[in-house]
Parts: C-alpha cells; structure tokens; sequence
C-alpha cells in the first residue's frame, strides 16, 4: 500500500508518535522531522518521489506549508490542556514565562489571562512567522526578562537554550494526532470519491455519440467531447476555455449557441450536412449558471433507425415455440407451465416475472401457441433495446414527414402489426413515464394514433408483458404508473429461477449436449461427474441462459480436452462472488439474521450488507451511517 500521507514533525517525541499511530491504523505515512522553511524543501523531495494527497503538520509548519503547496494541510495542534501543561511545568522553573506562536495561533487576551489566573503567574506572548523571525523574538525575550521559553517547537527550544533560558515543548496529545489521521483518511475519501465521478462523468461524455458542449456562467466553453469535434469539424484545443460569443461568426455556428434560451429538437444545417441540437440551461436555485447543447448528425440518426429497425423485423412475426420446447421434471415448473397453460387460453392481458435467463420470452411463445390467437401474428419487443423516441414510432408508427427521415407513406407500429395476434412487451419496467401513459391508452381504448398523425386506428391485441424486476416497488417509487401496472397484471405469471429447480440441472445439460453436438458436429455423450456436482451446488445468477453458454463452451472445447479445466476455474472463481442467497436476506429494507450475541448478530448484518453492496466499502460505511474508519475498527474487531 503506497503511502497517500506526509507528516511534519517538529521534535522526536513527535516523529515517534506520528509513526506508531500510522501503524496502528494501518494508514502508511512518510514522516519528516522539519519545520517552517526547512520542512517545505524536505516534503518538496517528497512529493518529487510520491503521490501525497494530504500533509499532517501543526503550528506555524502547518500555515507556511498551506502557502507554499495546493495539496490539503491538516493541523495537528496541541490542544488547550496540552498548552496548559506546558504553562505549568515552565512554571516550576520561573515566573518569567515567554509564549512563541505562529500568528494564526496566537492566544487570544481572555484565554491568556485564563491560563495567567490557573498558573499564578504573567506570560508575555511572542509571535514569528519564520525560522528568522523567530530568532530575533527569541533575543528580544531575553531583553525583556523572558527565563522560560514555551513554544517555537524544538527549534525554539534550542535557541532558548542557546541565549541562556531554559526551553519547554508544548507536546501534541496522541488524542490530537489520532483525530488528523482520521480527517486526513477522510479528505482522500472523498477526493477519491470526486476523482471517481469525475473520470466517470467524463467518460460519458467522451463517449457519447451525441456531440457535447458545455458552457459556463461567463460563456466560456468549458466541454467539448470528441463526437462534438467530429460533427462540428473542430479540434477541441481551438474552442476549450474561449468565449462563445468570440467564436460565433469564425468556428462555431450562431443558431448553435444564442442566448442561452430552451431549445429542443431543432434542425441546423452545416454546409451539405444537417444536425437535430437541443440546447438546456442549467439553473441552480432560479441562477442560470451555464449551458448544455447536444447534438447529432442526421444521418448517423437514419443510419441507426434503418439498422435497428432491419434486426427488428428479422425476428419475424410468428410464434416460434411452444410449451413442448421447456425442458424440466420438477414439480415447480410442471406447476408453473400448467399456470401459463391455464392463461394462455384465456385473453387476457399476463404479467410475467422472472429473473433474466429464466425463459420469459419462451413461456410468451408458448401461452401464445394455445390461445385462439395462434393464428395470428405474435410480434415481440424489448422495450429497454431502444431510445424512447424509436420505441415510440416502433410501437405505434408514424406518419409521412413525422420527422426527418421518415419513411415515405409513414410505417405501421407493432400494435397495428400485432392486430388480431399478440404483442410481447419485455422489460416492460424499463419505458418512460411518457410512454407508459400512451401504452395505457392504446390498453384502455384498444386504439392507437401514429406519431406525426391524427387517425384513430382501432386494434385487438393481447399484450403480454415481462419484467426482471419487481414492479409493484417501482411503482412505490413513482418509477411505474399504477393504473398501467394494475392492467398488465391481470394474471400473473412468476418463473422460478434455475437456482430454486436444480432438479432440472441434469436434464437441462443433456438436451444443451445434443443441441450442441448437432450444431458442432460433436459426439459428446457427458460432462465428467465433479463438473455436474458444481454445477449443482451453483447459484446460477444467469439462469438457463448461463448454463447454455457453459454447455456450448464444453462441446467447442472438449476435443482439445480443455473443458474441463475451463469449467472448473469459471466455478472456482465464481463461487467467490457473492452468493444471490445472501442478496435474497433482503426483503425490501429488511434484513433477516440469525438470532445469536450482538457482536455475532451485527457481524452477520454487515457481512450481508458487504455482498449486498459487492463489496465495496465506501457504499458500505454510508449505508450503515458510520466513517470508513470506524468500518475499519469493526471489521479488524471482529
């Protein structure tokens, strides 16, 4: 562990007990026994060689190091009753008693009047800023009578000494010193944390495909990501840090920028190409403090629209399973299937939950292949694979010229598709509130408008919907409308995960064995019998989904007798993950743990919370309203 912390010290005792705290809390520190200007050239040398990100010092070496470096400087001061101790053995010697402080230290009159009254004599305060100034007051003390010299670290204490007065230390407490570190271990916390969202916010924006440019309150361009130097032809170095209002008439077009103003979904044209741009204030508290303008290039918008909507109708329209395609024989599933059989002949409108891999869509298929449907089309979409705008128009359609690059004539949605059939709608949870609102619509008034269009075009669908995720909490949490989650969930439909029907497992391997021997050309009659016992003791977080992909790696391999090996670590090193059982404590904001003592009772909670939050610790220490350190105590506790 590379040390983040650097220490000043200005007398030995100090240095010792600087080190023997940063053992003790196992937080690595490079210690230097300097102060004032001497300390500022020895943690130069220092920072020349490592990555401090904050320095503990005290006194005077604390403000001269907070001149001279940007990095954070934590006082360790002595406290009031270190002050006090130091007053009263200087006592012992004279009651001519001089203080030396650095100026932002200096004792104010009543406190030092305070500290006159408990000691029973006066103490003339002597302030310095530097090693020089400190010298000189030292020699002016003497003039004045000064015999006992408090303060000016071991430094003072030797020019006391020297000049003939005795010296006396004001020695930091270990409580002062242990109370740094700990500031000092939070204030990387959170730079760490800013360092975090920034790098991750930055590669968002880096990344996007919409070209971004942000101004500040002054207008000065303070982001512009790679995609906005390619639409706009600009290199970022020419614009970064400059004024719009100076680049508008040389590099940048001026409908772009403006004033400031809202503008949404509008067309600019650049030379032979056109961009859509919105352009958003950024207001804090009612103050407009900057700008936001996104951008894309309309081609690359056709280009994409055209792709996704090719991958689309690929899929076809027809129902491609049935339920003599789901491979099981256990009881649980035998009682689910006859669950969806029972629907499937019915019309109305299923829910289905179930965990991602489970074969939601399979069971969608199938209730479909029964109903009296079955002769008409069975279209299936993901709602979460598409941008809210392209899943609007796939949906219900548009009309010609709703937008740029709309098809001549306008295009059918799935709705109209689906008419007389079913429409399968997966992660139904993950659509916006505004189209939720429009879905309720076409639900309640079984109708649909195109985007773009004013007819009213009547449909007779059977929507079938699924979700990997409870509903009903999002609902809770304003994420889902309730009056649409109350008409989905007519009937409902819960898959169990492979997890809960390991049963199944041996099954399931053969019949992925003999789809992959037919696929590859393979004779692979088996997996080797400590491979099936992993698989068994598996907590299958993919589901039927994973298996598959582990059985087709088996058959590709297992001619190089690779597969084995291969399977094994992908289960050793998995099983270090934590266990989805430990997930599953969590009912809600409830945890369930096993009656014992309190310490045995809240190691249990925090090591739940631990695989909950995957391990990390900064997630954890906040959750469970303590610091990290305080985290770290408990965890080297128990």
């Amino acid at each position: 562990m590379k040390p983040k912390i650097a220490v000043t010290s200005s007398y030995p005792e100090l240095t010792t007990l600087f080190r023997r705290v940063s053992e003790e809390m196992a937080t690595p520190a490079i210690v230097v026994e300097a102060v004032l200007e001497e300390a500022v050239q020895k943690l130069q040398e220092v920072l020349n060689q490592h990555k401090i990100e904050v320095i503990i010092s005290r006194g005077g070496t604390a403000e001269t190091l907070k001149k001279n470096f940007s990095i954070p400087v934590i006082n360790a001061d002595a406290t009031d009753f270190d002050i006090l101790q130091a007053f009263w053995k200087a006592r012992k010697v004279s009651h001519h008693i001089g203080f030396f402080t650095y100026d932002h230290a200096r004792l104010e009159s009543d406190f030092l009047a305070g500290m006159e009254e408990i000691i029973g004599c006066p103490i003339r305060q002597f302030i310095y800023s530097n090693i020089k100034e400190l010298q000189e007051q030292i020699i002016a003390a003497k003039k004045s009578g000064v015999e006992v010299v408090v303060g000016g670290g071991n430094t003072g204490v030797q020019l006391a000494q020297k000049a003939g007065m005795h010296g006396v230390l004001v020695y930091t407490s270990r409580r002062a010193v242990v109370r740094a570190f700990q500031r000092a271990l939070e204030i990387i916390e959170l730079r760490q944390k800013d360092l975090e969202q920034t790098q991750w916010l930055k590669t968002i924006i880096d990344h996007a495909f919409d070209g971004i440019v942000a101004l500040n309150q002054e207008r000065e361009i303070t982001v512009f990501n790679p995609a906005a130097e390619k639409i706009l032809g600009l290199p970022r170095e020419k614009v970064l840090s400059r004024s719009a209002d100076t680049l508008v008439s040389t590099l940048l077009p001026a409908p772009l920028l403006m004033d400031g103003t809202e503008e949404t979904e509008k067309v600019l044209r650049l030379g032979d190409a056109q961009i859509v741009f919105n352009r958003v204030p950024i207001m804090v508290e009612g103050q407009n403090i900057g700008m936001v303008i996104t951008f894309q290039d309309v081609t690359r918008v056709q280009r994409l629209e055209q792709r996704i909507r090719k991958e689309l109708y690929n899929k076809g329209l027809i129902s491609r399973f049935n339920f003599d395609d789901i491979v099981y024989c256990s009881s649980i599933m035998e009682k689910t299937i006859e669950r969806a059989k029972q629907f499937g002949r019915t019309d109305s409108t299923v829910l289905i939950i179930g965990e991602s891999g489970t074969g939601k869509e399979l069971f969608a298929h199938s209730m479909h292949a029964i109903s009296d449907r079955r002769k008409g089309p069975f279209v299936a979409i993901n709602c979460a694979a598409l941008p809210e705008n392209l899943l609007e128009s796939e949906l219900f359609g548009y009309e010609e010229g709703a937008f740029t690059g709309a098809r001549k004539g306008g295009k059918p949605g799935l709705f109209e598709l689906a008419h007389g059939g079913t429409i399968f709608l997966d992660e139904i949870g993950k659509i916006s509130l505004n189209l939720q609102a429009r879905l309720l619509r076409v639900l309640q008034e079984k109708e649909v408008r195109r985007v773009g269009g004013d007819r009213i075009i009547p449909v007779d669908v059977r929507v079938i919907s699924a979700a990997n995720e409870d509903l009903n909490r999002a609902v809770q949490n304003g994420e889902f409308r309730s009056d649409l989650y109350f008409r989905l969930n007519v009937l409902n439909l819960k898959i169990p995960p492979l997890r809960e029907r390991k049963e199944d497992i041996p099954v399931l391997i053969n019949h992925f064995l003999n789809k992959f021997n037919r696929k590859f050309d393979k004779k692979v009659t088996s997996i080797p019998s400590y491979l099936k016992e992993l698989m068994l003791s598996y907590s299958w977080p993919g589901n039927v989904r994973e298996l598959e992909n582990i059985i087709e790696r088996y058959v590709i391999l297992e001619q190089n007798n690779q597969a084995s090996k291969e399977l094994e670590c992908y289960f050793k090193e998995t099983f270090q993950q934590p266990d989805r059982s430990e997930v599953n404590c969590w009912q809600g904001d409830t945890i369930t743990v096993r009656e014992g003592t309190l310490e045995e009772m809240e190691l249990e909670i925090i090591r739940k919370l631990d695989a909950k939050m995957n391990g990390n610790r900064t997630l954890l220490a906040q959750k469970l309203g303590i610091s990290r350190t305080t985290l770290w105590k408990k965890l080297k506790e128990f």
